[in-house]
C-alpha cells in the first residue's frame, strides 16, 4: 500500500458528497448535512490512521517537550474553533426557547466556510500523492531533491487529516444535535433561504 490510497479515498468521499447534494436539493438539508459531516469524520479518522501506519510514524521518539507543546496548541486551536463559532459552547447544550434566525444563518455560512476548507484539503489530498508519484519517476527530480515521500506527502496528509478531524467533528455534532430538536419557525425560514440559494447556485452552474 502506498500514498495513492489517499486519492482513492478522496474520490469515494467526493462521489458521496455529490449524491448527498442532489438529496439536499430535494429539501432534506439537515439530514444530508448531518450525513455528509458524519461520513467526513469517518473519512478523516481513517485517513489519519492510514497515514500514521503507512509512513511508520513512531510515537515515543516524538514525545518531546516541543511536540507536547505543539499538541497542546493543536487542542487549543480546536477549542477556539468551537468557542468562536456562532453557537459557541451552546453546541453541547440543548436549545432553550426559539433560536435566533441570525445565529442559524451564521451557522449555515460557517458550514459553507468549513465546507470550502474541507474541499480544498481534499483536493490537495487527491492531487499531491499523484503528483509526487509522477515526480518520483523523473530522474531529474530524484537527483535534484533529497526529499522523500514520508517527509512531503506523508507529512502533509497527516497534518491535513488532523485539521479535518475537529472541523468535521464539530459540524457533525451541530447537525446531529439539530436532528433531535423540533424545528422552530426561524429555523424553517433559514432552511428555506439556504435551500433556495443552493438551487440558484446549481441552476447558475448548469447555465
Amino acid at each position: 500500500m502506498n500514498s495513492l490510497i489517499f486519492p482513492i479515498l478522496v474520490t469515494v468521499a467526493a462521489i458521496f458528497h455529490l449524491v448527498m447534494r442532489s438529496y439536499m436539493r430535494r429539501g432534506n438539508v439537515k439530514t444530508a448535512f448531518c450525513t455528509i459531516w458524519c461520513m467526513d469524520v469517518i473519512f478523516s479518522i481513517c485517513g489519519t490512521v492510514l497515514s500514521f501506519v503507512l509512513y511508520d510514524y513512531l510515537l515515543f521518539p516524538y514525545l518531546t517537550v516541543r511536540n507536547v507543546v505543539m499538541a497542546l496548541i493543536y487542542l487549543l486551536i480546536t477549542i477556539m474553533i468551537i468557542l468562536i463559532a456562532p453557537s459557541g459552547p451552546a453546541l453541547f447544550q440543548r436549545k432553550k426557547g426559539l433560536a435566533e434566525e441570525e445565529i442559524l444563518l451564521a451557522e449555515y455560512r460557517l458550514n459553507d466556510t468549513f465546507g470550502i476548507i474541507r474541499n480544498c484539503l481534499m483536493c490537495l489530498l487527491f492531487a499531491l500523492p499523484i503528483l509526487f508519484a509522477l515526480l518520483q519517476r523523473s530522474v531529474w527530480f530524484s537527483g535534484a531533491f533529497a526529499w522523500n515521500e514520508a517527509e512531503i506527502c506523508g507529512g502533509f496528509c497527516f497534518v491535513a487529516y488532523l485539521i479535518l478531524v475537529p472541523i468535521c467533528l464539530r459540524q457533525a455534532l451541530f447537525w446531529f444535535r439539530n436532528l433531535s430538536d423540533t424545528s422552530t419557525e426561524a429555523e424553517e425560514t433559514a432552511l428555506r433561504k439556504y435551500q433556495m440559494q443552493m438551487r440558484f447556485r446549481h441552476r447558475n452552474f448548469g447555465l
